[in-house]
Parts: C-alpha cells; structure tokens; sequence
C-alpha cells in the first residue's frame, strides 16, 4: 500500500512538473512577440486607451500624449490592406495651423523604419480635393491625395533622440489614423538620405500579406498578385536559409519560401511618377530547389534594359543571396532577369524584393553641431585624392611627404584639365600631434569629424580632423583645399595648411575667438554673448561682402552651398567670415555634361526653388543670406518646431510682421532702443527681397553689399549725432510708417539691363 501512494506520489509530482513546462512554453509563445516589439512605437490615432491587436500582438497607444483634444477625431470602420483595423482617424482643420508633428522616441545614429496610414474613404470630414505632404524631420517623403487609402514608409537614420513625423497642409485638412515607427539594427542605405517605400514584393505569394511577428522588423510583404509579370510561382514550405552570420537585413523565411521561376525570364513592371529620380531596389534570392548546384542556375538582371549584375546564387556554396542596386528611372521599372547564353539547365528565380526612392535628408538646425569658436565642421566621406598622390608602401609609421608648400587640387570642371599647382603649407603628423597637445582640446565636432584647438608657431589653430566613420569626407576635404587655396578674402576663412599622413586627413585654420554668429545669436548659454546693432550690422555687411567675392570670382563663380550662421565665423576684433566650404561648387554654366542634382544644404535656409528643381545658382546663396539676415533682426533660429506652429519658420513668421510695418515686435529685444530706424528698415527690406520664393525677384550679393553699406552708413552717423544729441537730453531714435508692398507674382522676368533689383519694395508711388 505504501509502495502504491509512493508510486502515485511521484506520478502526481511528474504530471505537475509537466503542466508546469507546458505552462511556461505557453507564456513564452504568448510573450515572445511582444518582447521582440521592443523599441516599436505604434500610435492608434484616437484610441481611447492602450490595446493589443489580437492578430499579431502589437500593443498600440493612443495619441493623446501629442494632441489631447479629441474633437479632431472621427470613427471609422474599414479594414486596412495591411490585415489590421482601425476605428478613428484625426483630421486638423487648417484654423489650428499648417503643419502637425509627432516625435517619435529614438537613439541616435540608429536606423528606423517610420510608416502612416491615411485612410480616405471613411474621413467625412476630408474633401475629395485635399491633399498634403508627409515629412519625416524635415525631409518631405509623399504627397497624399485624397482619392483612396494610403501607406506611406520611410527609412532614416535618427540625428536626435527623437524623429518627427509630420503633416504639411497643401490644401483641405489633412487626416491620419496609424503612425509606427520600428528600429532596424541594419543600415538600407546612406546615413544623408530618406528611403521612400516605393514596393515590398513578396514574389510568389498568393495569399495575403507578411508582417510582424513573421518579420521581425514589421516590414509589410504584399503578395505579387497585382503585378504586371511573367512566370510560373513556386513554394517550398521546408526550405532552410543558409547565410552569412552578418547578414541581418534578411527576408522572412515565410517570404523566401515562395518564389517566381521561368525557363527563360522573369519580367516585373511598375509605373512611376513623371520625373527622373533616383532609386534603390534590394533583391533577394533563395534557391528552392536542392539538386541546383553552383553554376546551374546563372541569369542576367537588367533595369529598363540594361544590364546590371549577374547572379548565381550558389556561387558561394549558400542558397541565399541578396544585392542592392542603385539606379535612376522615369515613369517606370521594368525588371528583367533573363537565362544567360551558356545552356545550363535552370532559369531564372526571383523571391522578393523592395523599390525605395532616395531623397537627400534635410537637417534641421542642430546646435550640437555648432563648432566651439574655430570653424563648423561639415559631413565627411572616405578617402582623398591628394592622399592617393601622397600614398606608398611603407614598413613605419613616417612617411615622406610631398614637396613643401605645393599641393594639387582635383579639377571641379570639364574645363580645369590639368592638375594645378597651388602654394600652401604642408603639415607632418607628427606637428599636428604637438600642436594640439595630441589632440587634448576639442571644440567641436561634426560629420566631417573633431575639430581640437592647437598653438602652432605661436599662432591660435583649429585643427579639422576627418574622422574613421565619416562617409563623404574626401570630396569636402578636396573642396577646401581647392578653395580656400585658390581664393583669398578678408571675410573667408582663411586655410593655413593640412596634412595627409598616414590616411589621415586634417585641415588647418587660424582659431575664431569669437565663435559663429549662430553661438552669439542664441547659441549654448556658455557661448551667447549679447551683439548690439551695430555690430550685427558690420556682420551681416562682412559676410555679405565674402559671399559677393565668391560669386564674382574671376576664374569662374563659386556657390557656397551652404550658408548659416553657424558658418559665419567672428575672429578676436568680430571681423566676419564665411567658412565651411565642403558643399561648394562652380556655379553651373551652358555646356557642363554632368550637372549637380544633389540638393545641399540645411532646413531653415534652403532655397525653395534650388530644392524643387535641384538646380542650384548664385541666388540659392541669396536666400540662403536672407534667412541669415532675418535672425541677425530678430536672434531666432530659421527652423524650430518646439514654438507654436505658426512661429517654425523664421521667414514665415516674420514676413507678415514685415509687410504690416510691424517689425518693432520681431526685433530682437536684446537689441530694442539701440538703432536707427532708417538702417533697420534698410537691412529688413533686403531680407525679403533675398526670401522671394522666385530666384529672379532677389537681388544679387553686389547689390545686398551696397544696401548694407549705405545702412552702416546710417547708422554709424546717426551713432555720432546721438552723441551730440544726448549732451542736450535729445534722441533720434524714432519710429517711422512704411507700408510694405507685395510683389506680383505676375511680373516679367527682368532683362539684363534690369538685373539691378530695386530693393525699396515700399516707394512712395505704391500707396
């Protein structure tokens, strides 16, 4: 009897330990993909509280953290393509502002998948003529139409712990009802570019789509039943993937399952918008059949019919290989992949694939990237050609250097054949270690790399270093050193030297005391220093007169590119000049066979026009200045979504103010009581003759410099009249009426003979 209760005792413990093993395998199933879900964000526009879609459990949120007042909601009741539902949707009427942001948390320097869905049809409160861009940052992505549903994804790289995703009203009142943001541990492409979602082809499949927890990124696979194509499908539900072990951006094994297969050629179309644009496209391959060997199944890819690459899938002894190939296309994508001409038994097979159009990332303003008093560093990239003629085979760390005081710069037209010889002084490693202490002070810190503060023969430096990480420094590198030793200017940053030593690259200035005007404006509070009026003038008249240099030099015009505050640099007497010449480029003339579609520069201060029709010139530079002006009038910082929405843009807010004579209230108050109204109204009418969103209404930097002299002039008299004045208690400070007149937009494209812009946008004869 006791043998019996001894033996059901332990029967009994066995079953328990059992039921236990079940219970936690079931917990775990249940929480694995809500753990894997870490770093996601997912918005439910309007929910009323947190919830779990049952269907594959993500958790979503309200979001009544970003817009609390939900009178802007409305219920819907469609089901999205995606698989998930929604049951609100947020509209924004366009009385509350223009644009509307949700910061979403990230880590910086990561990279993120951001995606919104626009559901139209159950949005009563849309008109059937609304329509407005989707930005993430800065950057616009899409353009959404109300005419059906729309998903719209992006990829980017995170520059803050945080990204925007944002609403920019164009016409009725824009509406969402999904925003997700999820991390990838992969870099899709380069750290200056948006990635727009054009297609996610899950080749083969018939069925629906693959999502999370299938993809662990919550990349949404559509099946291809859509498409315009050729070929037989085929499956294999129990094929294994063999990969490399760095290989992180791979395709769910549920969408490598099924493939497309074809005898001969395996054909995918999509149309496009009009407009050429630039493209990426990721391909992926899992060979389905085990009897396939290496060099059995070798096809050709061809893009709008022409051959790109070659693929044998096996070639490495794996089944399993990925590419991405960059391309550029108008109206549409014909994908071929065509049996090459050797007569081996398989065709083609294509299992998936991703189409991303690659916009240049905007920066916001960031004042982590002001520099600590020399120069503003700029993004960087690889190596340098002056390295490549410096480059030989050594066994020690010395290596001998060029010929003293000569370098040659990299030609930067069809016109400039010949390397050039330019004087400029040549640095070892070895000196730029002891001058800098080894690199002991670091004053700032950008794309390019460090900037360290360093004593060389007595002299203030700052010393430019490019960084191991940096991903465009080489071309930036070459422009400075073309530049800067070609032209010479009182008000542009001088460039002492460099050296290239070791695949080290390092530039070498004289040290700005003073800081950037961006510093002084509104800066970190350690580098702010209050700027009076007349100072501020001599700044803006300095910088404006290195720019006007840049454009009439007399080899050929130069485009600084980028022009910031944070790029006009103070010496030890506040003595402007212009630096940072990374981004810079002759300015584009009849005849060149390979012009710039690369779109440089910062938000805030980027020229309309430049960015819609990639066409940079003089007056990209122009407007560019303007913003400059404008936060010299009223130390703001061009872009900053923190204030109220109708205060984000400098040159927005404050054109209305302008135009209604009200200028006393955009003053800077630091500044208020301490100028001649004449000189003010002076440097504020050149502002907004420089921010006319058509280029042919600006003036020209020659014509900004004669403004500027005849306001400093101004003031600096009326300065020595005060004096006499003030011994009688008098002032002549006062305030003045002058309507604003609006240019037409209507008016004739100035012929040469009237390229002088009149500045006086309020004459006497407009009232």
């Amino acid at each position: 009897m006791l043998g019996y209760q001894s033996m059901m005792e332990e029967l009994i413990n066995k079953n328990l330990r059992l039921a236990s093993c079940c219970i936690i395998i079931c917990i775990f199933i249940v929480i694995q993909p809500t753990c894997s879900q870490e770093g996601f964000v997912s918005i439910q526009c309007c929910a009323d509280s947190k919830f779990t879609d049952p269907k594959n459990n993500i958790t979503w949120i309200p979001d009544n953290k970003w817009f609390p007042d939900n009178r802007q909601c409305e219920d819907t009741t469609t089901s999205l393509r995606n698989g998930t539902t929604y049951t609100h949707a947020r509209f924004f009427g366009t009385k509350y502002g223009t644009i509307w942001c949700y910061d979403l948390p990230t880590k910086k320097g990561h990279n993120y998948l951001i995606r919104g869905t626009f559901p139209f049809e159950d949005v009563k409160t849309s008109s059937i003529n609304t329509s407005f861009d989707v930005l993430v940052g800065v950057t616009p992505i899409w353009r959404v139409k109300s005419s059906h549903e729309t998903e719209v994804e992006g990829v980017a790289k995170a520059t803050n712990d945080y990204i925007n995703f944002c609403l920019l009203t164009k016409e009725g009142n824009p509406y969402v009802s999904k925003i997700e943001l999820r991390p990838l541990d992969f870099d899709y492409g380069e750290a200056s570019s948006v990635l727009k979602l054009v297609h996610r082809v899950d080749v083969g499949n018939t069925g629906g789509e693959i999502r999370f927890p299938q993809d662990i990124y919550d990349r949404i696979w559509k099946p291809d039943s859509d498409l315009k194509k050729n070929g037989n499908s085929t499956s294999l539900k129990n094929s294994s993937v063999s990969v490399p072990k760095d290989i992180k951006a791979l395709a769910p094994i549920q969408v490598l399952q099924t493939a497309k297969t074809h005898s001969d050629r395996l054909e995918f179309w999509h149309n496009y918008d009009s407009g050429y644009n630039n493209y990426t496209i990721n391909l992926y391959f899992l060979e389905l059949d085990d009897s396939v060997q290496n060099g059995q199944r070798l096809f050709d890819i061809y893009i709008n019919d022409v051959k790109r690459q070659q693929i044998d899938i096996m070639s490495t002894g794996l089944n399993y290989k990925s590419i991405s190939i960059n391309f550029t296309a108008n109206k549409f994508l014909n994908l071929t992949l065509k049996k090459t001409f050797n007569g081996y038994q398989f065709g083609p097979i294509c299992n998936a694939y991703e189409v991303f159009q690659v916009l240049p990332l905007l920066q916001a303003t960031d004042q982590q990237d002001a520099n600590g008093g020399s120069v503003i560093v700029v993004t960087g990239v690889f190596a340098c050609l002056i390295c490549f003629y410096k480059k030989r085979k050594r066994t020690e760390r010395k290596i001998h250097t060029m010929t003293k005081n000569a370098i040659y710069a990299m030609p930067n037209s069809k016109d400039d054949i010949n390397l050039k010889e330019i004087s400029i002084q040549s640095f070892t490693l070895e000196q730029m270690e002891s001058a800098t202490q080894n690199y002991k002070t670091l004053i700032g810190e950008g794309g390019f790399g460090s900037v360290y503060r360093g004593t060389l023969k007595g002299q203030e430096i700052a010393v430019k270093v490019r960084s191991a990480n940096s991903t465009q420094g080489t071309r930036e590198f070459n422009n400075e050193l073309t530049l800067l030793s070609a032209i010479q200017h009182e008000n542009l940053v001088p460039l002492l030297g460099y050296c290239c030593e070791n695949e080290q690259q390092i530039l070498v200035y004289p040290f700005m005391s003073n800081g950037s005007l961006q510093d002084r404006l509104y800066g970190e509070a350690s580098k702010r220093r209050a700027l009076d009026w007349p100072t501020r003038l001599s700044i803006a008249l300095g910088s404006a007169r290195g720019l006007s240099y840049l454009h009439t030099f007399s080899v050929r015009s130069v485009i600084h590119r980028d022009v910031k505050s944070s790029n006009i640099l103070l010496d030890d007497s506040m003595c402007a000049k212009v630096a940072d010449f990374g981004f810079s480029k002759y300015a584009p003339q009849e005849g060149d066979s390979n012009p710039s579609l690369e779109v440089r520069g910062t938000a805030g201060y980027l020229d309309p026009e430049y960015y819609s029709t990639q066409h940079f010139s003089a007056m990209s530079d122009v407007f560019s200045y303007g913003v400059v002006l404008l936060e010299i009038i009223t130390g703001r910082e061009p872009l900053n979504i923190h204030r109220p929405r109708n205060e984000w843009s400098l040159v927005e807010w404050a054109k209305p103010y302008i135009r209604s004579s009200r200028i006393e209230e955009i003053v800077d108050p630091n500044i208020k009581g301490g100028y001649h109204i004449e000189a003010l109204w002076r440097v504020v009418e050149v502002a907004l003759a420089c921010t006319e969103p058509i280029s042919t209404y600006r003036p020209s930097m020659i014509d900004i410099v004669r403004e500027l002299e005849d306001a400093l002039i101004i003031e600096t008299n009326a300065s020595e009249y005060m004096k006499s004045l003030d011994s009688f208690g008098g002032s002549n400070r006062f305030s003045i009426e002058r309507p604003i007149v609006n240019i037409p937009l209507s008016l004739p494209t100035p012929t040469p003979s009237e390229t002088k812009i009149n500045l006086r946008l309020n004459v006497a004869d407009d009232e």
